[in-house]
């Protein structure tokens, strides 16, 4: 039988299909059409239309050519459900998108395909299976980190500079203490080769979230967040004996903690200060006045 809708379009419907239920399903994002016998479309709704890119007339069009990946009718429910298959249709106007089919029977020599489109929620599951993918990988990375060593980089003092900034920005936001460590290596031959393994030694004293610089090869700079001037005497107290297996002639270590609203190059200044003078007392460490 041949129905109005309300819009003015006249669409065939079987027995089952009302004209209610034939807006309600172009109106949540659906379409449906009648389909003879022979496979040919007898009438298709707006929403059909919209679904498939079809143009405005497809009263005899071979519904196969109209919708090239739908499955055999024979093949589909009477209902669409969160189970139904979804199959890709790319219209004419060139988009693609992603559909799911049900069959209605009525009494006569017809059936209503009806369509629901479900790209969105393909695109919700693909885009959840790439985040799935992206935070594996994200917690193998994070697991290899952890696996691995943290150990600072030797930087430039330039570098060194930059990153102590870094360091009492977040420090001062924070309200933690950062404190410098210079040390003083006095030798009657230059180092040479020795001062990669002086390198490695303060390197192997310090944590990955340190920051060592060198200022030349007989002098280092290090920089430690998250420590009061207490931690760096014992961080201090650490390099001098791991310098003392080196057979180095005097090590003099300064350590320094950076004041509240003091600049980092002055407290660096300092700790080299009280570096100079531990070497000029014969070695050993000495501890700069804190300027809290």
């Amino acid at each position: 039988m041949t129905q109005r809708s309300p819009s003015g379009l006249c669409v065939g419907y079987p027995l089952a299909m009302t004209a209610s239920v034939h807006e309600l399903l172009d109106a949540t994002g659906g379409g449906c059409c009648l389909v003879r016998d022979d496979g040919t479309i007898e009438s298709a709704s707006v929403g059909f239309r919209a679904l498939t890119g079809a143009p405005d007339s497809l009263a005899g069009v071979a519904l196969a050519t109209v919708v090239p990946e739908l499955p055999s009718l024979d093949q589909l429910a009477c209902a669409i459900t969160a189970e139904t298959p979804v199959f890709r249709q790319v219209g004419v106007d060139g988009v693609g998108r992603e559909l799911a089919a049900a069959v209605v029977r009525g009494e006569g020599s017809t059936a209503t395909l009806i369509l629901s489109d479900r790209s969105g929620e393909a695109r919700l599951r693909r885009t959840q299976a790439r985040l799935g993918r992206q935070i594996d990988d994200l917690k193998a990375e994070l697991a290899a980190r952890e696996q691995a060593p943290r150990r600072p980089r030797i930087r430039s003092m330039a570098e060194l500079a930059r990153r102590l900034d870094e360091a009492l920005m977040r420090a001062r936001r924070y309200r933690h203490q950062v404190t410098i460590i210079s040390i003083r290596i006095s030798s009657e031959e230059p180092l040479g080769d020795r001062a990669a393994i002086v390198g490695d030694k303060l390197v192997s004293c310090v944590r990955g979230v340190d920051d060592l610089g060198r200022v030349d090869a007989q002098h280092w700079v290090l920089v430690l967040p998250h420590t009061p001037l207490a931690g760096g005497e014992v961080v201090a107290t650490r390099i001098q004996a791991r310098l003392s297996e080196l057979g180095l002639d005097l090590v003099g270590v300064g350590v320094a903690q950076v004041g509240g609203e003091e600049a980092g190059s002055v407290a660096v200044d300092r700790a080299d200060q009280a570096a100079t003078q531990a070497l000029d007392r014969g070695g050993g460490m000495l501890l700069a006045v804190a300027l809290v």
